[in-house]
């Protein structure tokens, strides 16, 4: 699959990112760029802003959760979260620590802890500004936690986790855990 970075589109959205613009235009970027990862022509579907319950009623509404329906079924495959932040917060811990604690809760309301033959692979995207970070979910603990695809190369923070990836300078990694995720969901 052609690097996203080569779609005019979503290389102009990506240049026009300004440095303290609103969480929308990260909506457009992300939604583009899942689109194209995604097309609904293979059974993709990515919805904005889906809604999360649990049993206890709580709602929430993740920016965007991407299906697949495989073949000719009507049951959709959930396995992607993408949560945006706006640019110019990248360097803020408390912001990455939201971002997976919503994807924690919606990943849980969505999945829970299923059954082990009803487990497929299911990860969660925080992204903010042009900085963006991927999490596998953990059925047995409800929890995300860090995750690169197999031979892709990726730099630790000074706390171990896996750094952010540029979704310019990184476009080649991002690109491969992308093709990762699709192939194995």
């Amino acid at each position: 699959m052609q690097l996203y970075l080569k779609i005019p589109a979503i290389r102009y959205e990506i240049e026009r990112i300004p440095r303290a613009g609103s969480e929308c235009i990260m909506y457009g970027v992300w939604n583009a760029i899942l689109s194209w990862q995604f097309p609904v022509t293979d059974g993709y579907v990515t919805r904005p802003q889906d809604q999360h319950t649990k049993q206890s009623g709580e709602k929430g509404f993740s920016d965007l959760h991407t299906f697949h329906y495989r073949g000719s079924s009507k049951d959709a495959v959930k396995f992607l979260i993408v949560q945006c932040k706006r640019a110019g917060l990248e360097t803020r811990p408390s912001v990455w620590a939201e971002g997976v604690n919503q994807l924690i809760r919606y990943l849980t309301a969505t999945h829970g802890a299923r059954r082990p033959d009803d487990r497929t692979l299911v990860y969660g995207t925080v992204a903010i500004g042009l900085f963006m970070r991927v999490y596998r979910y953990d059925d047995i603990r409800q929890t995300v936690s860090d995750w690169t695809a197999p031979g892709v190369r990726h730099n630790r923070s000074p706390a171990g986790l896996i750094a952010p990836l540029h979704i310019q300078s990184h476009h080649d990694r991002i690109q491969r855990m992308l093709n990762y995720i699709r192939d194995n969901h």
